[in-house]
């Protein structure tokens, strides 16, 4: 009995020894500003079913090919978006050609995840971003995920009584874009200016039209007041502004809520607490108003975003259980507590 015994635990050693640890599936994430927030809620209700690592990559980062500028979801507080603390360059709007097919920096990036075959996943509300990974043979499926509408901003209250680009234009006041060179959401403006003035056989008035980086330096001017009129997408453009702005506050806010929610067992407290995150930061921050981008709906611009996963990933059967999520309903909640239409 004894040497059956002695037996028996020398099996289970070994059987102990030669199994080592399974390691945790990681998924690297190539992120634009539009889906920084949307896309951290989506990978924390991802990873509670599957156990995996979300590391996201903002796109527009030289560092970001190789993951040094890369951040790790957290399932407690979220990252604010890295975008705002890059360096800002002055935008000339009379030298800038808004004709450039992709700003040199995000080609650059492109080009380095293609030479270092580095990431898993891809999300941009560019077309062109899509349409350069397709080029370098970097996409292998495309999924759709969400569609965004191109509106307009203007201050609380419509003190100018503005209703359309052509009034914003007409009566010489100032009208913000991002560059068209950077994101979907300057392609799409420029665009829908394009054709207005197309159409009205006149040139747009370069010098009413300001030119801005990045999102958030266009909803920072349209607060301070310094133009009168942003184009920007009606989804997230004043939700996620506010969550950068105010990022201190929404995590404490965030974090305090979780704890509550666990404390009285809400089976829900994701939901929870982007409900109170919603009533405290974005309810009593908000500083404009949403009005129609024009009179006539047919110049009106709805844009289909898609999710792409990329050659380069090393597992697509992880990297598609993420796709199948965020395009679930589950997945599909998620986006559309913050704004997005995804049918």
């Amino acid at each position: 009995m004894k040497q059956i015994i002695v037996a028996l635990l020398l099996i289970c050693a070994a059987t102990l020894l030669g199994c080592a640890p399974k390691e945790t599936p990681t998924l690297y994430i190539y992120c634009s500003e539009t889906f920084w927030y949307v896309l951290q809620e989506e990978a924390v209700s991802f990873n509670r079913i599957n156990g995996f690592r979300i590391i996201l990559l903002p796109i527009r980062t030289s560092e970001t090919s190789t993951g040094s500028d890369s951040v790790e979801v957290s399932s407690d507080q979220r990252t604010p978006s890295p975008w705002l603390i890059r360096l800002r360059t002055q935008t000339d709007s009379q030298t800038v050609d808004p004709l450039t097919t992709i700003n040199p920096e995000i080609e650059s990036q492109l080009q380095t995840i293609a030479d270092k075959s580095f990431g898993d996943i891809f999300l941009s509300d560019s077309h062109r971003h899509i349409e350069k990974l397709s080029t370098l043979a970097l996409s292998t499926t495309e999924f759709p995920v969400c569609y965004l509408t191109l509106t307009m901003l203007i201050p609380k209250g419509n003190p100018h009584r503005l209703h359309s680009i052509e009034e914003v234009l007409s009566a010489n006041r100032r009208l913000g874009i991002v560059n068209p060179s950077l994101d979907g959401l300057g392609e799409s403006s420029w665009k829908v200016l394009s054709r207005i003035f197309l159409d009205n056989e006149s040139a747009i008035p370069m010098e009413r039209i300001q030119l801005f980086e990045r999102q958030y330096d266009l909803l920072e001017a349209l607060e301070l007041k310094k133009i009168d009129a942003a184009l920007v997408w009606n989804a997230t453009s004043q939700i996620n502004f506010l969550l950068v702005k105010y990022a201190a506050e929404y995590n404490a806010e965030y974090q305090q809520v979780l704890r509550e929610a666990a404390r009285n067992r809400q089976p829900d407290e994701l939901r929870f607490a982007l409900k109170k995150l919603c009533e405290i930061v974005v309810a009593e921050k908000s500083f404009a108003d949403e009005v129609p981008l024009t009179a006539n709906p047919d110049e009106r611009m709805v844009v289909s975003v898609q999710l792409v996963v990329l050659g380069s990933t090393s597992n697509y059967g992880y990297s598609k259980r993420f796709t199948d999520f965020m395009r679930s309903k589950q997945g599909k909640h998620i986006f559309q507590r913050f704004g997005f239409v995804t049918d």
